[in-house]
């Protein structure tokens, strides 16, 4: 019984071994010429697209690659006269892709389930593994057979926190009987911007350049409906320069100024908030409410109170508010969000009736 027991240990070590001992990547420096028209887009949904244009260099394939082949042997240890039996297919490319955390670490958590609409010359990949290093394409046709790959691929909505992205090209070499993926150590990332391509070694574990994202704000309309004030107590109780506060109509979170962004990709970026109105300013001090016939007028300012961080309170129209955007959002979306506090001022001309006025915010990035 010992004896058995001890054979079936053994075959399963080395059932558990085995698949590690079958990875033979290979970098080789003179595969890649360069790599142009490069482009990376955050999508409305959160997705990301990526594509760009690898131009090979010259007599990688079949019997034109014989000018490589005495630096592949080397590269697989590969003896003189095993050299005239290796070849790089041509009808085989692979795709490797890295992934970086904010900090700059490697993602190591994506796998080909976060990508899609993945394609080398229009060719979708035929992986069976999760291995994103080594994206494989097969085809009988010579698309793969060219100097020049189109790549595209999109990551899933939400799968990236920081989006900073390299990339290499390669292929399968084939000595004899042997295969091995060889890829490419002349590599591709994306400036900040994602319109240009720029370095990226796959060997050297640096994090290429965050894409940074112009937020897209969106400031939601909504109407302060105040309660009704008895003229008298207005008139008693406050004077040119000593406002009343105005009460809200209705104490609901509705009653809020608010401006929601897109966070992923936001880099530490302020911005400005400023407010102008449709009835005009008195004194260059006081927004105007005006009486529905245009005759009669009464000032007033307005304090936005943020809940979550005084400091980015502001009144109007005195004041033009920097704010600190929130960075950097897994859930993709965040918010901004103001109390009004209405102070209202008699002039001359108040009397009786029904007013209004329409503010009117402009965001524009710290210069």
């Amino acid at each position: 019984m010992n004896l058995k027991y001890k054979q079936l240990l053994m075959g399963l070590l080395l059932l558990m071994l085995q698949p590690v001992a079958i990875a033979n990547i290979h970098y080789y420096n003179n595969y890649v010429q360069n790599y142009s028209n490069c482009a990376v887009q955050l999508l409305d949904d959160n997705s990301i697209k990526v594509s760009f244009q690898v131009n090979l260099v010259d007599g990688l394939f079949g019997l034109a690659g014989g000018g490589h082949r005495i630096q592949w042997g080397k590269l697989i240890n590969t003896p003189d006269e095993g050299l005239k039996n290796t070849s790089l297919s041509s009808h085989k490319a692979i795709l490797s892709l890295y992934f970086y955390n904010v900090d700059g670490t490697r993602n190591l958590n994506i796998n080909i389930k976060d990508i899609h609409d993945i394609y080398v010359n229009g060719l979708s990949h035929n992986n069976s593994s999760n291995n994103i290093q080594e994206i494989k394409f097969t085809s009988k046709t010579p698309e793969l057979s060219r100097t020049q790959y189109y790549i595209s691929f999109t990551v899933n909505a939400n799968v990236l926190k920081n989006i900073r992205i390299g990339a290499s090209v390669g292929g399968e070499l084939i000595s004899g009987k042997q295969q091995y993926s060889l890829i490419s150590s002349k590599g591709v990332s994306f400036n900040s911007t994602g319109n240009q391509c720029n370095p990226f070694d796959p060997q050297a574990n640096i994090a290429p350049q965050s894409l940074i994202v112009e937020p897209k704000f969106r400031l939601t309309s909504t109407t302060w409906q105040l309660k009704n004030i008895d003229l008298d107590h207005l008139l008693n109780n406050s004077t040119e320069t000593q406002g009343l506060r105005a009460l809200m109509g209705r104490n609901t979170p509705a009653i809020r100024f608010c401006i929601g962004y897109r966070a992923m990709g936001v880099q530490n970026n302020r911005y400005m908030i400023s407010a102008s109105n449709i009835n005009g300013l008195a004194s260059n001090r006081f927004f105007q409410l005006k009486e529905k016939q245009g005759h009669n007028l009464i000032n007033y300012k307005v304090r936005l109170h943020n809940n979550e961080n005084t400091q980015d309170s502001f009144s109007l129209p005195k004041e033009r508010k920097f704010i600190q955007l929130k960075t950097d959002n897994f859930l993709g979306e965040e918010q901004m969000c103001w109390s009004p506090r209405i102070r209202l001022y008699r002039t001359s001309t108040t009397d009786k009736g029904s007013y209004s006025d329409t503010l009117n915010f402009t965001i524009t990035p710290q210069a």
